[in-house]
């Protein structure tokens, strides 16, 4: 077994949990029927941040010599999607009441993750490869540093459509025909 594989194998579990648990979330949301459209919104969301993130994985395969502190930031990386997951949807008996009563903690996870992001990028050597990587993911740093402190419902309805439609266009054309 090559170290990917063995590291891989901890990565995938890590994000399958974070997966598991949006599934159990919007799950619960609509057995209560929940109406709360920003919230099923930001959870299509995350589910595609952890999909691509899991796919760009990959690009490790073939690293060779694995340092502690690359295994550090890859697990790190994958930690912050499983919270991102977790602040999306928390544990039932840890806060009570909307979403908008604790999204900000989901946007800063989601900071984090940018900032966790651009480091397994930077130790891959491929910070500035596409050239517009570094204005992509900021530009998602400021958006959701803005979701932290505007409380807006509307303003995070707008937000939580454009991190999804951002992000699938990233994913289906950018990637594709740009990358």
């Amino acid at each position: 077994m090559s170290g990917f594989e063995y590291l891989s194998v901890l990565l995938s579990i890590i994000i399958g949990l974070g997966l598991t648990h949006i599934a159990k979330g919007i799950t619960r949301s609509v057995i209560a029927r929940e109406t709360d459209q920003t919230r099923l919104v930001y959870a299509l969301f995350t589910i595609l941040v952890i999909l691509l993130n899991w796919w760009v994985i990959f690009q490790w395969s073939d690293h060779e010599n694995w340092t502690f502190s690359e295994f550090l930031v890859l697990v790190g990386w994958a930690f912050g999607h499983y919270l991102m997951a977790i602040t999306l949807y928390p544990p039932a008996d840890s806060h009570s009441g909307s979403f908008e009563n604790y999204r900000h903690w989901f946007m800063w996870t989601f900071v984090v993750m940018t900032f966790m992001d651009m480091a397994q990028t930077a130790l891959r050597g491929d910070f500035f490869n596409p050239w517009y990587y570094s204005i992509f993911v900021g530009h998602y740093s400021l958006l959701a540093l803005s979701g932290i402190f505007i409380k807006s419902s509307r303003y995070h309805r707008i937000l939580s459509w454009w991190f999804l439609g951002v992000t699938l266009t990233w994913a289906l054309i950018v990637r594709r025909f740009l990358g």
